[in-house]
């Protein structure tokens, strides 16, 4: 039986009382819904590292726990992952640069959420060692959400049933990570939580992708209209989720489901006086949202094996412009897309500027780092 989102969220929140404290008393207090069925006080406290690789700015501390399940839940585990607090690791939001790795399943994930579970994942598989759990119950909040994802997939080769629970995650690996991991463990069986104005869930851009793979998730309303940083913070999705059951949650729906209204809504906002979409969240979503669809809509790709270095951007401004080479409709909509994300930095470009593989390199480096920015930002607050 899978977690209420009332007890996910208390889960995913009770993590951080653990950072510097390795009384699991904190964790069991931090969660009333959930002790009553899961042994808290005899959990294990998990430890992880914090940094650049390097031992001078590398720090260890607690980032979790793992409990057993008691009564109607007994042979069932629970693992939870906090996220991170002003550290060296917010650098992973930030640096568009930062490159890819083989993940646990051999698919391409993201090098500093990878390093980051590895560093849990040992004292995961020590607690579970003499255990043949029936089902692993895995949550986390934030860049914890990242981790989980890696976790469950780490941890999927088990046998047992494995449900993942995340609120406010970033993304954790390429497309055919995305849909193998949700083959993998079942769509049903993955609790993707966030708020349509939290910046962090919209970090790694492409080519990285959400699980459960082409589904919405449990998308619900954040704070006000605007890229916000209280729409990150777990208290806000305690309250969002209130106890409600996972059918009951009330969820926003999509504004745009195709190429075409993609297209349509772009041209309307990428002109000069046009409505506002300084910093809207909704206008984000759609302007990245566009990316993906007009990179599908060209046909071409690019290997994922080449994340590092500069050759993501350099990859990506290449594609678009060979697909606005290719017909006047395609050329249109990536100006078009263009201009709406410079117009949502605030910024105003000249209508006789050429699109040249140079300004869509520009353009996209700047978006992808003011997008970083912001959920760091969003990150940063949580302490």
């Amino acid at each position: 039986m899978e977690l209420s989102p009332a007890q996910a969220a208390e889960i995913a929140e009770s993590a951080y009382a653990l950072r510097l404290s390795s009384d699991m008393l904190d964790a069991a207090v931090a969660a009333p819904l959930v002790r009553s069925e899961f042994d808290l006080l005899r959990g294990v406290r998990l430890t992880g590292i914090t940094g650049l690789n390097v031992p001078a700015v590398e720090q260890r501390t607690g980032f979790g726990y793992v409990a057993r399940g008691t009564g109607l839940r007994q042979g069932e585990y629970l693992v939870s992952v906090r996220g991170t607090f002003k550290t060296s690791t917010c650098d992973w939001l930030t640096n568009i640069r930062m490159g890819g790795v083989v993940g646990p399943s051999g698919y391409c994930v993201h090098a500093g959420f990878w390093r980051a579970a590895q560093s849990v994942l040992p004292q995961i598989s020590q607690s579970l060692r003499h255990s043949t759990p029936s089902t692993l119950h895995v949550v986390g909040h934030s860049l914890g959400g990242a981790m989980a994802t890696l976790i469950a997939d780490s941890l999927s080769h088990m046998g047992c049933g494995i449900r993942l629970y995340t609120f406010g995650a970033p993304r954790a690996g390429v497309e055919g990570h995305a849909e193998y991991l949700t083959s993998r463990l079942g769509a049903d069986h993955i609790y993707r939580v966030y708020h349509d104005t939290d910046p962090v869930p919209m970090v790694p851009v492409f080519p990285y992708c959400h699980v459960p793979y082409a589904s919405n998730a449990y998308r619900m309303k954040g704070t006000g209209k605007l890229v916000s940083i209280d729409a990150h913070l777990m208290p806000g999705y305690r309250k969002s989720v209130g106890a409600c059951s996972w059918s009951t949650l009330p969820l926003l729906r999509p504004k745009l489901d195709s190429f075409e209204e993609a297209s349509e809504w772009l041209s309307g906002v990428a002109k000069d006086g046009g409505v506002c979409i300084m910093l809207s969240a909704t206008a984000l979503q759609l302007i990245l949202s566009a990316l993906h669809w007009l990179l599908k809509e060209i046909g071409k790709g690019f290997g994922y094996a080449v994340l590092g270095g500069a050759t993501v951007i350099d990859a990506l401004a290449r594609v678009l412009y060979s697909g606005a080479l290719q017909s006047a409709r395609l050329a249109q909509t990536v100006r078009h897309m263009l201009m709406a994300a410079m117009r949502f930095m605030g910024r105003t470009v000249g209508a006789a500027t050429q699109i040249t593989t140079s300004f869509i390199n520009y353009v996209l480096d700047l978006l992808f780092r003011f997008v970083g920015t912001m959920a760091k930002r969003a990150v940063d607050a949580i302490s």
